[in-house]
């Protein structure tokens, strides 16, 4: 059978495959690393090798959209090196309820135009269905508080699982490091105990789509109950009472 395109047109098409590819690895690189609805400011942190400009992009929250040159730098560039991080404020963000989509052109109704969001207070806000849809966040997820909120994950990972109330400075390795958890894998009860004196204030254990299994209050010596827990990969955030907070990967047999 005689091939219907000629060598240009199939060339150019090649071509413009590999631009969307291309766009969309881009889009992957970048995401919200941190959000404080109370001070109207977020950060956007590069995950990627290579520089990739972002002035361009926009912020969507509750249907309200910015170009994100239209803010104020607080610190770094909107030219975000690889690693780097940008943080601009004046955002004006609802402190009780509300979302924040970061997409690379304005159209908002395109999951791939979405490269993250997420959202606190309460589920159903704003693009809610679109993150949904990119598979960057799970409808009915939120996260409960007026933050700060902070992401933990590696750039790859997403959903609610990967985030916490915090700030940046203070997710650090040192609280982490300081705690010791067994056993892991799990089958009845987890234990979280400390080098340091860490007071944990809460725990917080997600399934692998971002869905929260089980959270205590405090109670370190009691552990972490895991009877009636079925047997899988799960995601446990500790947050001291300082608000510093520990990620950890715990599996269940």
């Amino acid at each position: 059978m005689k091939n219907p395109y000629s060598f240009k047109e199939v060339r150019r098409i090649s071509l413009l495959f590999l631009t969307v590819l291309l766009s969309y690895s881009l889009q992957g690189q970048v995401r919200l690393v941190e959000v404080d609805p109370v001070n109207d400011t977020a950060t956007i942190q590069n995950f990627g090798s290579s520089s990739v400009p972002i002035n361009n992009y926009w912020f969507c929250t509750l249907f309200v959209y910015n170009q994100l040159s239209s803010f104020t730098i607080e610190s770094g560039s909107l030219n975000l090196a690889a690693g780097a991080t940008v943080k601009l404020s004046g955002l004006n963000l609802r402190d009780s309820d509300a979302d924040l989509g970061l997409y690379t052109t304005n159209s908002f109704g395109s999951a791939a135009a979405m490269a993250d969001f997420m959202q606190w207070g309460d589920s159903g806000n704003g693009r809610e269905s679109v993150a949904n849809t990119a598979s960057i966040w799970t409808s009915g997820d939120f996260l409960a508080g007026t933050g700060p909120f902070v992401y933990s994950g590696n750039g790859n990972e997403n959903g609610a699982s990967f985030w916490g109330t915090g700030t940046l400075s203070i997710t650090n390795e040192f609280f982490s490091s300081t705690l010791t958890i067994y056993p892991n894998p799990v089958q009845n009860s987890l234990k979280i105990e400390s080098t340091e004196g860490i007071e944990i204030k809460n725990m917080a254990l997600f399934n692998t789509i971002g869905h929260l299994i089980r959270f205590q209050n405090s109670a370190m010596a009691q552990g972490l109950d895991f009877t009636n827990i079925q047997s899988g990969f799960y995601t446990l955030r500790l947050t001291d009472t300082q608000g510093r907070i520990a990620i950890r990967k715990i599996i269940k047999n």
